[in-house]
């Protein structure tokens, strides 16, 4: 079912919206740590799940093992961009420029996908860009902004990481085609946490104890879980309509913030809020009327566990998958 496929975008970034929520919980770790142990204990959690499931197998890799590792380095290289930009800019102004995604990947899917740009897409994502500047804008407004210096490294930084979302976003439905979305989620997971090993042991023992719960929780929710719901919802949607519906993150984070941390929400911050929950209505509406004016197509869409998909995605998700 289609819908299975918005939902696993929307409840997988809506648990990464609670990245706030356990930063909070979690003390005087640097950052590099915070995100090791984070890759580590969802990368324990995928690796758990699938072998008491007995389905080890569906991390075997398949062909164009090549495309996969690169897709794992895209992902690393762009959690490294996202948070230098944020460490020379400020958190709004990153997930602003990280969520520009959208845009780039409206301009490339044409091309490298052959999606076509519907107007109810071009919508969406005119709602839904304003709606996240309204949720996170500076409060000195991007006007204000002087691009010299370590300003201008944090700007171009966050551009470029937006840039490299957009490119993991549509590689994901190309990997698709030959290999099952646990192991698209596992491997990038993987190559990620073997890399940023190094900085784990600069961590004393002392300080990882107290903050071993959180940590726990934290990898298992958002990169386990969240990781995992995501993947598989980008690979059965088109790239233009996952984009758009990963941008519920922000809005879920802002909601979290409010709900559990006391912080106060602006008349603009839910104005932006409405906006991008009215963005991702809109392209779930579009896409599942566009299936259903079209009934002998949209039944003919292949299965995951079609015999005659051998050479395609493994795995046994059985969502509809948009042309």
């Amino acid at each position: 079912m289609k819908k299975g496929a918005h939902l696993a975008v929307l409840l997988g970034c809506i648990l990464y919206g609670m990245t706030g929520l356990f930063l909070s919980r979690i003390h005087n770790l640097p950052i590099t740590s915070i995100i090791f142990y984070r890759l580590l204990f969802g990368l324990a959690f995928i690796f758990t799940y699938l072998l008491t499931t007995k389905r080890l197998g569906e991390l075997k890799p398949g062909k164009k093992k090549g495309r996969l590792l690169l897709q794992d380095s895209f992902v690393l290289v762009n959690m490294f961009f996202y948070f230098l930009c944020v460490k020379e800019t400020c958190f709004s102004i990153a997930i602003l420029l990280e969520y520009t995604a959208p845009i780039y990947v409206m301009l490339a899917s044409p091309f490298v996908l052959k999606e076509k740009v519907g107007k109810e897409i071009i919508a969406a994502l005119f709602l839904a860009i304003t709606g996240v500047y309204l949720v996170i804008h500076p409060e000195e407004g991007l006007g204000n902004l002087e691009f010299s210096g370590n300003r201008f490294i944090g700007i171009a930084s966050g551009l470029f990481a937006g840039m490299l979302l957009a490119v993991i976003i549509m590689n994901v439905r190309i990997l698709k085609k030959d290999h099952s979305e646990f192991a698209i989620a596992f491997w990038g997971t993987a190559i990620s946490c073997l890399l940023m090993a190094p900085y784990a042991v600069e961590t004393p023992l002392s300080l990882l104890t107290p903050n071993f719960p959180a940590l726990i929780i934290f990898g298992t929710v958002s990169v386990g879980i969240g990781g995992v719901l995501t993947t598989i919802g980008f690979a059965n949607l088109k790239s233009q309509t996952g984009s758009l519906l990963a941008l519920i993150e922000p809005v879920a984070g802002v909601f979290f913030d409010l709900v559990f941390l006391g912080i106060a929400l602006s008349s603009g911050t839910l104005a932006g809020c409405i906006l991008v929950l009215a963005a991702a209505v809109l392209v779930s509406r579009q896409n599942c009327d566009s299936g259903a004016r079209n009934p002998v197509r949209f039944a003919t869409r292949v299965s995951l566990r079609h015999p005659s998909f051998a050479s395609g995605a493994r795995g046994p998700f059985r969502f509809a998958q948009e042309d």
